[in-house]
């Protein structure tokens, strides 16, 4: 099914059926529907059958006003109608699995075009299912722009997948404050996403203390800020508010397990060290290590040094 808007959007049939279902429940223009809808199964040829389903969920798609929170925040983004091709709307396995990306294909219009996933369920709350599109489209629309700069991919860390997964997780944090603070100070999100996107990111940074709402509000309220500006916080946020320290933060994860900790090992001995690179040769000390790790690699014997340490 493709909108007939002035943006080309295909949405996946099976999530239009699917949507339709829960929709057209309890109202009144259901039992038109569904008398419809069974004259549509009479019809015997298969591929005639299949083509007139599809028209007929079409129809109802666009009459029940299905489609317009996608229209309407993807008319918001003109850099997203700019320099893209077109939308596809899928069907999402999960909520942890919806959301907006963009694609990069030569198939479409400047090879890029606009993937968005969702449930059937999403589009039963329209304000909510525009609320949700807004705050994602701003991020495919940050990809889009130049100033921002957008890499797809973080610096790998010498620490190991540990700490690579760790300034993802910031990563994600940050960018999700930059956005959401643009969008209620554009009266386009709710001024309750603030005290929400505050909550992740004393968690996400809990080393800052006394100056967390100063950095949040410096993302929160930032504007023009660059894929750099939330590499470079999310990598050292002691550095980036003018102070430094040596080792990890309370709160961080170890170098080893990948557990987090507020136990850390800060000054491992000469022979602890050695066991550690034995086992990691990109392991240094400024990467601290959890004391339960540093306790297993203590008890290890010349033998084991080979052996990951893992809490049990």
């Amino acid at each position: 099914m493709t909108s007939p808007g002035e943006f080309p959007t295909d949405y996946q049939p099976r999530l239009v059926e699917g949507t339709i279902l829960l929709a057209v429940r309890g109202r009144e223009e259901e039992e038109e529907f569904r008398q419809h809808r069974d004259r549509i199964y009479e019809t015997p040829d298969p591929e005639e059958r299949e083509a007139r389903f599809l028209a007929f969920n079409a129809s109802w798609f666009e009459r029940l006003g299905l489609d317009r929170p996608i229209r309407q925040a993807l008319m918001e983004q003109p850099l997203i109608i700019e320099h893209t091709g077109s939308c596809v709307v899928s069907s999402a396995r999960s909520r942890k699995d919806e959301g907006a990306d963009l694609y990069v294909s030569p198939q479409h219009i400047g090879g890029r075009s606009v993937g968005i996933r969702l449930r059937p369920e999403r589009f039963i709350d329209a304000d909510r299912l525009l609320q949700f599109l807004r705050h994602e489209l701003l991020h495919v629309a940050d990809m889009l722009d130049p100033s921002f700069n957008y890499l797809p991919h973080l610096p790998l860390s010498s620490a190991g997948p540990a700490h690579e997964q760790l300034l993802k997780n910031r990563y994600r944090v940050l960018w999700n404050v930059y956005v959401d603070g643009r969008l209620v100070r554009c009266g386009l999100a709710q001024t309750e996403d603030r005290a929400e996107r505050f909550a992740e990111f004393a968690v996400a940074f809990p080393m800052l203390g006394e100056r967390t709402v100063e950095a949040f509000e410096r993302f929160f309220e930032g504007n023009g800020l660059t894929h750099g500006d939330l590499v470079s916080f999310a990598t050292n946020p002691e550095r980036a508010l003018g102070r430094e320290r040596e080792g990890p933060y309370p709160g961080e994860r170890c170098s080893l397990c990948g557990f987090p900790t507020h136990a850390f090992e800060r000054e491992p001995d000469r022979l602890l060290a050695e066991r550690v690179r034995a086992r990691f040769p990109e392991w240094d000390p400024e990467h601290g290590l959890c004391r339960q790790c540093a306790d297993l690699c203590r008890a290890w014997s010349p033998a084991r040094v080979h052996s990951s340490p893992t809490h049990t």
